[in-house]
């Protein structure tokens, strides 16, 4: 038995711990001004598939205004934590009160800068993202809100929005204790799908930079977005990535560590000696990511660019899965996940201040720890995070007690145990109360063997591995992508069922039922018991009228436990349908018990209830009440007038209607709808719809349709489709056309749309984005009609500076340069500050040889870069490039020398940093500076040129390869570069000789340097 040697207390601070009454925690509001650069500007035209149904903001202030904000802050007598629920709900700041410090990174500016997928987003704070890979398009805008003083003394800030792109809920509970020096955050999560939907969440913390942070990420490896891997902590260059300050290389970089078993991570900031951990089950939250802006101007301008005075930060990430994937993730082990239908989800995190104790060796809810071992015994030192009044326990392997004592301690007092070295070797857990914390483990011994490489025997080229592909893509909501893949790669004569499958969830989404049902039965012609299959068969049989093959579908699939609650809640929506409430309510009380928080099951199930007068009626609501406060369902069953601060918060309402439509339950859906007080042009439609028994009130809301304005409505439910068809038969509109367009634009019908858009209409449409989205679908097929389309949209609106953009972009396309100057010049008058047509019209004055003008406009533009922006740099390498290769030309060398240096700097006003050397590419500036120094006589100054070019290691295509190669005949180095290949351009290569600049110059330097538009081409 080891017996307690002593017990060491240390007060930090002045205050008397215990004098701390146990207060209930204060929640309150208040209005909070703040400095704040807005945004503004949204999109009127239809977003790509990606983003739709949601549009971007493209306004980005330079100058600052004051701002009175909503703050939501929950403060007991330790921890005070702000939220800004009309900025995404971001949990604003957290400061620990007693050491007198912010905890988490807090940005006293609101800075919006385009980051996000629909632009704007600020810094600091923890940022909560659900639905697909991104910054949540709720980052920026208004979210429901709620508070509540709890029974126990704690305080709760419940957060809650409906994702479009997804369709799914979430709510988040910001909560906290009274007695405790941390916070929790609860997430609820349910997708309201039918079928499968993307599956993406992460919570995103900033936490200061700092010369002395270290990154306490348990693990031996890290993965990239991408899933390659490598090593953690000391990486291949024997540098120690934990530290912020061995990060001084390369680009900004993200770490989505693992490798070890871990329920913890956090910082460490040495020389005040604190930090802050975040703690969950690991079942809950087994990804944990860094993100580290490049320490190199590149990454430093956006300390000034996101904050005024705060610094520079660091994300450190939490997530359900190992890394926020990206499509090529699917060649690795590292693939995506989807939500099932129905399935709703729920987890809870932690996040403390600790201090005094060093570096954690473990956390607990309970108390951050510290562990040494020396010849007096085994020392722990715990810095409490509630008052501890506990029994202390130590643990061998098994969980036998090998000593004990009891901990009397205050939050935020560190208190020393020390134990004596008898028998200390096998200890391996401590207990504290409920909490069991890791000690005295070699690192070996938490390091997991799952793989993290595909294995040798699998060819990422196999059908298997392309079907998955296909399927993460689908899951990355890249439908467009996703079938384009099947149709090119995967045969159908010796299609596999996870093949089919893939076909019928397609199919799906094009609204194809009649394909899905097809493919799903061809599937079950190799399985009769596939799960996904008999589902998927279901609901297309369903969608055709086929009623006992859908039933039979979903009876089937429900023999499988991962589709059963899915297939019981098709059979209660069906039986509640045909008014069958007893068999409608046993399904769904079967469909709660195969996933307990199965949403629309629970509603169904009290729907029913009421219909059967079952005696347990009520606790469906109150379950769903419990799980989330916002739930439009309850609140409409409960009386309640539906409200939503949230952005577009009028689709929660449209999404029940749609729901109970569902259901067979028309009326209540008529009800929600009229609560919209301002209905746009879907929802009068669906009321017409709805009402259609009384012909005179569906034509008055039909005519209300027809007279509304359709800007902002961008259809994305396939519900709507049954609904816009029967809107076209009671007259030829061009609204309806319009709006069923996009519709089935989204929903991968571009040939259905077009064919909508082209009518003839007796008065032609006086609504600009009609033509835009027009031109969008013509471009691939029709450049010439897509440019016709895009006039057509500025003789509308002449003042919306993206249909000249557009159009100029088509006629760069179609090689039009001369007018599509014209016209992005007069944007350009009309628009000044906008940097977006600045851009485009300096590669269309590049495009035109223009290349003093694009010099000109390069120094004057003033550009509020995006992330990962930087075609404005290469336009400027491009531009002092061209005029160099003009002055060799003319036999001008210093003129060329001087505009090759200038290629070399990074101008501040083109909102690109300059990264470290080691990231440049300055390859063409060399290989001419060599020419130069060639034919001045300086070979010395050639030789060291070409050996520039030849040990360049960030050449990323064929041509400066070919370069390389060049400079080593010319040094007379024999070495072969194994890069050149058959595929070369051979005119190109016999034309750059050794000592001759050729015509093809121009075309080398435009193909190295010339970007993509990325908004149309």
């Amino acid at each position: 038995m080891i017996i307690k040697k002593h017990i060491l207390f240390f007060i930090l601070g002045s205050c008397s711990f215990g004098a701390y009454s146990q207060q209930a925690t204060r929640a309150s509001e208040e209005l909070k001004e703040y400095v704040t650069y807005p945004f503004s500007d949204p999109d009127p035209i239809a977003s790509p598939q990606k983003l739709y149904p949601y549009f971007r903001f493209d306004g980005f202030a330079h100058k600052s205004e004051k701002k009175q904000w909503k703050a939501v802050i929950l403060e007991n007598d330790f921890i005070r934590v702000q939220i800004m629920p009309e900025i995404g709900g971001k949990i604003w700041s957290a400061y620990d009160k007693v050491n007198k410090r912010h905890y988490i990174y807090n940005n006293d500016v609101v800075k919006f800068r385009d980051i996000a997928m629909r632009g704007p987003w600020t810094s600091g704070g923890i940022e909560a993202n659900y639905g697909i890979i991104g910054h949540t398009p709720n980052t920026s805008t208004p979210v429901d809100y709620r508070l509540q003083q709890n029974e126990d003394g704690s305080a709760s800030c419940f957060l809650h929005a409906f994702d479009l792109l997804s369709r799914s809920n979430w709510t988040l509970e910001v909560r906290l204790d009274k007695d405790k020096d941390f916070f929790s955050t609860r997430s609820f999560w349910y997708n309201t799908n039918t079928v499968e939907q993307p599956y993406y969440t992460w919570m995103n913390l900033a936490v200061p930079a700092g010369s002395d942070l270290r990154f306490l990420y348990p693990g031996n490896k890290y993965i990239g977005h991408d899933g390659d891997t490598h090593p953690w902590p000391i990486d291949a260059q024997g540098r120690d990535l934990s530290l912020y300050t061995s990060n001084d290389f390369g680009s900004s970089k993200s770490y989505h560590v693992l490798g070890a078993h871990s329920n913890s991570f956090g910082v460490y900031y040495e020389k005040e000696d604190h930090g802050m951990m975040r703690y969950a089950l690991r079942e809950d939250k087994v990804g944990k990511k860094i993100f580290l802006w490049s320490q190199a101007k590149d990454g430093q301008i956006w300390e000034g660019l996101l904050t005024d005075q705060n610094g520079q930060y660091v994300e450190i990430q939490s997530g359900r899965l190992f890394n926020q994937n990206v499509a090529s993730s699917s060649l690795t082990p590292f693939k995506q996940i989807g939500f099932a239908p129905y399935q709703s989800d729920s987890w809870t995190e932690y996040w403390m201040p600790f201090s005094g104790i060093g570096v954690p060796d473990d956390v607990q809810p309970s108390a951050a720890l510290k562990v040494s071992k020396d010849q007096s015994g085994l020392h722990i030192t715990l810095d409490p995070k509630r008052v501890l009044r506990d029994s202390v326990y130590l643990l061998d392997q098994s969980g036998a007690v090998l000593a004990s004592d009891f901990a009397h301690a205050e939050r935020m007092l560190p208190i020393r145990f020390t134990f004596d070295r008898a028998g200390i070797e096998k200890a391996r857990y401590l207990k504290i109360g409920p909490d069991y914390f890791d000690i005295l483990r070699e690192p070996s011994e938490k390091t997991l063997a799952r793989p993290d490489e595909l294995e040798r025997t699998v060819s990422s080229d196999n059908e298997q591995m392309k079907v998955l592909e296909v399927r993460d893509l689908i899951r990355f909501r890249l439908y467009k992508e996703a079938e384009a893949r099947l149709n090119s790669d995967l045969q159908e004569e010796s299609a596999s069922i996870d093949l089919l499958i893939e076909k019928s969830k397609l199919a799906w989404f094009k609204m194809d039922y009649e394909s899905c049902f097809q493919y799903s039965r061809a599937a079950l012609a190799r399985d009769t018991y596939h799960p996904a299959a008999n589902y998927y068969y279901g609901l297309s049989a369903l969608q055709l009228g086929q009623v006992y093959d859908g039933l039979d579908g979903f009876e089937i699939a429900s023999l499988d436990v991962t589709w059963r609650s899915a297939a019981y809640t098709q059979l209660a929506k069906y039986y509640y349908g045909i008014r069958q409430y007893q068999r409608a309510y046993d399904y769904a009380l079967k469909a709660e018990q195969s996933q307990a928080m199965n949403v629309y099951a629970l509603q169904i199930q009290y729907l029913a209830g009421q219909q059967i007068g079952a005696m347990t009626v009520g606790q469906p609501l109150e379950t769903l009440k419990f799980n989330d406060p916002f739930n439009a369902f309850v609140q409409f069953e409960s009386g309640q007038t539906i409200t939503s601060h949230q952005e577009m918060g009028n689709e929660r309402l449209l999404e029940l209607a749609v729901w109970y439509h569902g259901l067979k339950e028309d009326k209540k859906a008529r009800e929600v709808l009229l609560q919209i007080s301002v209905p746009n042009t879907e929802v009068l439609l669906w009321l017409a719809w709805l009402s259609r028994a009384d012909r005179t009130e569906s034509a008055r809301w039909l005519s209300k349709a027809m007279q509304s304005n359709p800007i902002f409505v961008f259809p994305f439910r396939e519900e709507s489709l049954e609904v816009f068809q029967w809107g076209r038969e009671q007259g030829s509109n061009w609204k309806v056309d319009y709006l069923a367009a996009l519709l089935y634009r989204f929903h991968n019908q571009e040939a259905k749309a077009l064919a909508l858009l082209n009518n003839v209409y007796t008065i032609a449409p006086d609504f600009a984005p009609f033509y835009a989205v027009r031109a969008e679908i013509e471009k691939s097929h029709d450049v010439d009609k897509a440019i016709q389309s895009m006039r057509q949209a500025i003789a509308v609106d002449p003042d919306q500076w993206r249909y000249g953009l557009l159009l100029t972009q088509l006629l760069n396309h179609k090689g039009m340069y001369s007018e599509a100057l014209g016209i992005i010049n007069t944007e350009q008058r009309k628009h000044k500050d906008n940097y977006i047509l600045g851009l485009t019209r300096i590669r269309t004055q590049l495009l035109n040889q223009a290349y003093k003008e694009a010099e000109k406009s390069l120094t004057t533009i003033q550009i509020l870069p995006f992330e990962g922006a930087n075609e404005s740099h290469r336009y400027f390498v491009q531009t002092k490039l061209m005029l160099a290769f003009q002055h060799i030309l003319d036999k001008d060398y210093k003129q060329a020398r001087h505009k090759l240096n200038e290629s070399r700097t990074w101008p501040s006003n083109l909102g690109v940093g300059e990264p470290y050397e080691s990231e440049k590419n300055e390859l063409l500036a060399d290989w001419l500076m060599a020419y130069v120094s060639n034919k001045t006589g300086d070979t010395k100054a050639q030789r060291e040129y070409l050996n520039k070019i030849v040990a360049n290691k960030k050449t990323t295509n064929k041509l400066e390869k070919l370069l390389q190669h060049q400079a080593m005949s010319q040094l007379g180095d024999e070495r072969k570069v194994s890069v050149l290949g058959d595929d070369y351009d051979v005119a190109l290569l016999k034309q750059i000789q050794n000592d001759e600049l050729s015509k093809y110059w121009s075309s080398l330097i435009k193909n190295i340097y010339f970007v993509q538009d990325q908004r149309m081409f």
